[in-house]
């Protein structure tokens, strides 16, 4: 894999993020653009679900208001990772806290499933401001994900690998 990597981080692609004064932060100012909506929109879900706002509306109708622009954030954040992630491949795969990122949004991917398979038709079907204790769960599970997973991305930030970045190559 690290054989990729390499190769990765010398394609011309890489080279220019890495050497441009711009291509490099304007990718991460989108980036962290489509993380405040997408995760933003996902928080206030999860605050509805824990009951802590909105408490008069229907957790369907907060659903529907804020979903689109969840998934609008969300293919922003994946598509500008995907860029930062090829400036700086062989920094990203060898830090510590990026891996443990990588793990960890497919944990929020499936508690997203989750809700919509298991969670979202006992919420939708019940009219009143009640949220089972599922929709309770998936909440407090999706906050937890979405906040590990920003803080995970500010580490990888500031905390590469010493062995990278002291010149070693595994």
């Amino acid at each position: 894999m690290f054989g990729f990597i390499q190769w990765l981080n010398g394609t011309s692609w890489s080279v220019y993020l890495r050497e441009s004064e711009l291509a490099f932060p304007l990718t991460e100012a989108i980036h962290l653009i489509g993380l405040g909506i997408s995760v933003g929109t996902i928080m206030w879900v999860d605050l509805r679900l824990l009951g802590l706002t909105m408490a008069r509306e229907r957790v369907s109708d907060v659903v529907s208001r804020l979903e689109r622009w969840a998934i609008g954030g969300f293919i922003v954040m994946f598509i500008s990772g995907l860029v930062l992630f090829l400036g700086k491949p062989e920094n990203y795969y060898t830090t510590t806290a990026f891996r443990i990122k990588m793990m960890m949004l497919p944990l929020a991917g499936l508690n997203v499933l989750f809700f919509h398979k298991k969670v979202y038709p006992l919420v939708a079907e019940n009219e009143s401001a009640d949220v089972p204790w599922q929709g309770r769960l998936a909440g407090f599970v999706s906050m937890t994900l979405w906040l590990a997973i920003i803080i995970a991305g500010r580490w990888t930030a500031y905390f590469a690998d010493p062995l990278y970045t002291a010149g070693f190559k595994r």
